[in-house]
């Protein structure tokens, strides 16, 4: 049965956050795979009913090197009957993805927002096939960022270790291994780079049709804190294939969890125009009085998202306000400390459930912590905030007919 204590979306997003576990974690990819497979077990049964059955997987670019952290950790967990908030009882599955965890990310997966990848060409490629950057975007086509693309390919060919769930088996040969399934559903989650990225997998993995065995309608995503990836047309397909379904406050599915003074949700729109709540322009003053530092970062993310020659739009959302600092940062270290709390806290506030429990740190060989200014400032966009460009703002055209889908993002009282 369901824990009686969390919702259904307590329980999914508590899982999403369960994929950062060994976030802190550096060593080499078999340390950090060993520490992963121990670890995760034992966080998912501190909610009933919920057991591992493909991963968990750790990846690393660069797989022999003791100083860095991963940078994916992926898996599904699955929950025989999970009670929805309408009294339904669902077979469950949800898959997790870790957010931003090492300077791959933030090089790769953030900051390449520079270029984009035009998604149904390279789907109808397969999505196991290495994206290609489109240097001349056409209007009216779905793009991504080409970071973005990256990291979804990068999760759609992991494979889990022997020692793992489903060993062997790439996630859409997982899904399409599935007896037609009717009552069965899919979700999604991940925070931050991890909402960028599981929102966009699943968008990619049902229009690939890996999704085959199961009714549309039972695909859904849980996404929190993540920045704009696509341009106003992927926005759109994304609404029309993830159709919102409303609930109170957070009791939402397939719209992004967003606290408005968390900065990481103002990119990589860089037009105030088309999308008010959420742009790179307003994160200089989220807090007070802007900082120098702060705009220059900004204005660095500004140049890298006007370089793509598309505009990023958000996905649909679902909007709070969290609680402001009592005092506004005057420093960039000040600012910083803030963007932590509003990025992470502020939703566990929000949807109301307690920091996942971490374990102890085995002190295993060739396995260390990182520190907290590493693990923050891979996140997107704070890694620019901490970085003085000596760049110009780039400027893009405005295009037309973004209030629609606004009109489908909407604010709540916290």
């Amino acid at each position: 049965m369901s824990d009686p204590t969390l919702n259904a979306h307590q329980q999914v997003f508590r899982l999403s956050l369960f994929a950062n576990i060994v976030r802190e974690i550096k060593g080499d990819l078999d340390s950090i795979q060993i520490e992963l497979e121990n670890r995760l077990p034992v966080a998912v049964n501190q909610v009933p009913g919920w057991k591992v059955v493909w991963g968990p997987v750790a990846w690393k670019h660069k797989p022999d090197d003791t100083k860095t952290g991963a940078d994916h950790v992926s898996f599904v967990a699955r929950h025989p009957n999970l009670v929805y908030s309408n009294g339904e009882e669902k077979e469950t599955y949800v898959f997790a993805v870790a957010g931003s965890v090492s300077e791959y990310n933030w090089v790769i997966n953030n900051a390449r927002v520079d270029s984009v990848v035009d998604l149904h060409k390279w789907l109808e490629k397969g999505i196991t096939t290495a994206p290609k950057r489109d240097l001349s975007p056409s209007l009216g086509n779905a793009y991504i960022s080409y970071g973005t693309a990256v990291g979804v390919y990068r999760l759609a060919t992991a494979v889990p270790p022997k020692t793992s769930g489903s060993p062997g088996v790439e996630l859409a040969s997982y899904w399409a291994g599935f007896p037609e399934s009717p009552n069965t559903r899919v979700i999604f989650a991940g925070h931050s780079l991890g909402a960028a990225l599981t929102s966009t997998l699943a968008l990619s993995l049902l229009e690939s049709r890996a999704f085959a065995k199961f009714p549309a309608s039972n695909i859904l995503v849980y996404p929190s804190a993540g920045p704009a990836v696509g341009n106003i047309t992927f926005a759109r397909l994304f609404a029309k294939k993830f159709p919102k379904i409303a609930g109170p406050r957070y009791e939402v599915w397939n719209c992004m969890i967003v606290n408005r003074l968390d900065p990481v949700s103002q990119a990589w729109c860089n037009l105030k125009l088309i999308s008010p709540e959420q742009n790179l322009d307003n994160i200089p003053t989220l807090y007070g009085e802007p900082i120098k530092e702060i705009v220059s970062g900004v204005n660095m993310g500004k140049v890298l998202a006007a370089l793509s020659t598309v505009t990023y739009m958000p996905i649909q959302a679902v909007r709070f306000h969290g609680d402001p600092p009592a005092t506004s940062p005057s420093t960039q270290k000040e600012f910083f400390d803030i963007v932590w709390y509003q990025h992470l806290e502020e939703y566990l506030k929000f949807i109301g459930i307690d920091a996942p429990e971490s374990q102890l740190l085995v002190k295993d060989a060739g396995v260390g912590k990182m520190s907290n200014e590493e693990v923050t400032s891979c996140e997107p966009v704070i890694a620019e905030l901490f970085v003085l460009p000596k760049t110009q703002e780039g400027a893009v055209d405005a295009a037309e007919d973004y209030k629609s889908l606004q009109a489908l993002s909407v604010d709540v009282d916290k």
